[in-house]
């Protein structure tokens, strides 16, 4: 009782204002200082950001998962055992024994099964990894069900590599959910969806405590889990926008971890002593340009963009701790990605206003230049600095500018990626995938499309690399997208693979930021 008394009062202080002095955050706390902004729901469902993906991967168990420092293997969690068809069609899960919902409910073979229908049946941007393999609301039903309490049974619907459908089962948003609880609260058919904005029903480690919107969240540890008791007995997730003062409670030991911060901030903490653990993502930060644009559709004017961002510079300053240079689009380290760092987008304003010239503009362009959010902002004033001397006027408009980008209503836009599943498939279906490229298709989802870009043969090839298993012909395969996505001049330029630097505090340990964003703190210990 006075140890839960103890954790009570340490957050108590530390929901205090930040006008007065703080007490250090207890050693059975930990505190992460982040933007709460980002999380407009807890539903697994409705989320694919970094924050919310990070609480929710903490508040439920996935059927299997994967270490941020082993991608390649999957392992056991609440699924202890799967067996794959010898047609590689089928896919049957033997559910953990013993594990319980924070309701203190059975973590049940339906209960999964009920979980992966409702991400499907919802159709939001939770589905988007795991309905890339042909599942549908109409035939999910059919094709995911349980046997008995213990066994899940997955049909396939289409011919795909087993283990690309069992990397999505450990994303974020296909945590498995309480069923029974959920649906006690389920309103007019929304399979809970209202009241889980706000509320969690998860057979993970920690369970919520609190949530209040933008302000602070808070997670109570799970005496009952399966796996044990985590060290740390409470979490608590601050709102803190402003990157200066994040780095001052950083130093004063009132925050453990901090999220979202600005270059400067990060360069201070890590000479006092903090960890900045950059947390190397597969997305990419990145030029776009709407081909439907009439000056953008010529080649020679796409090739001219590839050499106006002074991008050493930018990777050096405003980027150094947000990214790396990077020019395929297959991430670092993946089967089929350069073993060095590729070339060929070198900024040379002369080779640019030459090729401008010979598309027949030799006084340049004016376009219009949207950041994708304010975060970008500064990215984009870089590049209008870079470009200028190339002899491209950019006029920016700041803003929240990626549903512009989604319905194609944009000259060029700066924006960065992000993508869960680990596997180069996963971010040549969103750079090099357009299936159908007429306005009325409305696929939103693939960037190709989005820049108004036809490309058949990639189209082709990145289908060609979802079924096939053979570790060499998937290489070839994604080596030869790579390549042909660079020999077309596209309307994406890639410059910076993307990171996502943690600041932690000197003393904490076992906070590791996961490279699908499930970053978990079950491991977490303070000294």
């Amino acid at each position: 009782m006075k140890r839960r008394d103890f954790v009570g009062l340490g957050a108590a202080t530390l929901l205090a204002g930040t006008t007065r002095a703080r007490a250090a955050s207890p050693p059975n706390v930990l505190v992460i200082g982040t933007n709460l902004g980002a999380v407009p729901s807890l539903d697994p469902a409705a989320i694919n950001a970094r924050t919310p993906s990070e609480v929710v991967s903490n508040l439920y168990d996935n059927l299997v998962q994967l270490a941020p420092d082993d991608l390649t293997t999957i392992r056991p969690m609440a699924a202890e055992k799967w067996d794959v068809s010898d047609d590689k069609s089928t896919i049957t899960m033997t559910m953990r024994r013993g594990a319980t919902f924070s309701s203190g409910n059975p973590v049940t073979a339906e209960d999964a099964a009920w979980s992966i229908r409702r991400v499907i049946k919802m159709a939001q941007v939770g589905a988007t990894d795991i309905a890339l393999w042909g599942f549908t609301p109409e035939n999910v039903d059919g094709l995911v069900q349980a046997t008995d309490e213990h066994t899940l049974v997955i049909k396939l619907p289409e011919k795909v590599s087993t283990d690309l459908v069992l990397y999505s089962l450990a994303g974020s948003s296909l945590g498995v959910l309480d069923r029974k609880v959920v649906l006690q609260h389920e309103r007019n058919g929304d399979l809970g969806r209202d009241w889980l904005k706000g509320n969690s029903a998860g057979s993970g480690p920690y369970k919520l405590a609190q949530w209040r919107p933008n302000d602070i969240l808070l997670c109570d540890a799970r005496t009952d889990y399966w796996a044990g008791t985590p060290a740390m007995r409470r979490v608590v997730m601050r709102h803190v926008a402003e990157s200066g003062s994040l780095r001052l409670q950083i130093e004063a030991g009132d925050i453990d971890v901090g999220q979202y911060m600005a270059s400067g901030d990060l360069e201070a903490l890590q000479a006092k002593g903090a960890t900045i653990d950059l947390g190397a993502g597969f997305g990419f930060y990145y030029i776009a340009m709407n081909t439907k644009d009439p000056d953008l559709a010529k080649p020679q004017v796409r090739q001219a963009f590839q050499h106006i961002v002074d991008w050493k510079a930018l990777a050096a300053t405003t980027m150094n701790f947000n990214g790396f240079p990077w020019q395929s689009i297959i991430p670092k380290g993946m089967i089929g990605a350069p073993t060095e760092a590729p070339t060929g987008y070198e900024y040379d304003p002369d080779l640019a206003k030459k090729l401008l010239a010979e598309a027949g503009y030799p006084n340049g362009l004016k376009k219009v230049l949207f950041p994708s959010s304010d975060a970008l902002l500064k990215m984009a004033v870089a590049v209008q600095a870079s470009a200028r001397k190339a002899g491209i006027e950019f006029e920016i408009v700041p803003g929240e500018h990626t549903p512009d980008f989604r319905a194609r209503k944009f000259e060029v836009l700066v924006g960065n990626s992000g993508a869960r599943l680990p596997d180069p498939f996963g971010t040549l279906v969103q750079y090099a995938y357009n299936p159908d490229n007429r306005d009325e298709a409305k696929l939103g989802g693939y960037y190709l499309w989005r820049t108004g870009f036809d490309a058949p043969e990639l189209t082709r090839l990145v289908e060609d690399s979802k079924d096939e298993t053979d570790p060499e012909r998937r290489k070839a395969i994604f080596q030869q997208v790579d390549a042909g996505f660079k020999a077309l001049n596209p309307p994406l330029v890639v410059l910076l693979q993307r990171t996502d630097p943690y600041a932690i505090r000197k003393g904490v340990s076992g906070y590791v930021g996961h490279p699908t964003w499930s970053t978990r703190w079950f491991a977490a210990k303070k000294s």
